[in-house]
């Protein structure tokens, strides 16, 4: 039977090591697989995290968020979301997911936010987006 890699999740990566790892790779004091080692990180991030370096000349904190999932909305404005659903929510005003979805479609048509090309053609917001957005905010929606 194959081993499932469902439920193994990775400790994120300390910036300080990563960044400490970087400055020795570019004195030359440490080769890839040394720093690796030295500062226990994978060897394919250590690589990918200096050529971004070199590349766009931004910190090692300004890659991670980068590199994060590309969020529609920004911190400010998914709590705004948020509390926006959980003061429907108290008022005893059921929403269903599509009607979610829908309200963050207009929301990001109205703040003039940046989304995909499909949330356009279907007039709302994906699957993928209400998961996450769920996930962060520690609540679930009915699926009625």
């Amino acid at each position: 039977m194959p081993r499932s890699k469902q439920n193994k999740k990775t400790a994120p990566l300390d910036t300080d090591k990563i960044e400490n790892a970087i400055r020795l790779l570019n004195e030359k004091k440490l080769t890839f697989h040394g720093a690796s080692k030295h500062f226990q990180i994978p060897r394919t991030c250590l690589r990918r995290y200096h050529s971004y370096t070199l590349k766009e000349g931004i910190s090692v904190a300004e890659i991670r968020k980068n590199l994060a999932v590309k969020r529609v909305f920004d911190d400010e404005q998914e709590l705004m979301l948020a509390n926006y659903f959980k003061d429907v929510a108290a008022l005893q005003f059921c929403l269903t997911l599509k009607e979610v979805k829908k309200l963050a479609y207009q929301f990001a048509k109205v703040n003039q936010i940046k989304y995909s090309s499909r949330w356009h053609s279907e007039k709302m917001a994906g699957e993928y987006l209400l998961r996450l957005f769920g996930k962060r905010y520690l609540f679930t929606l009915s699926q009625t």
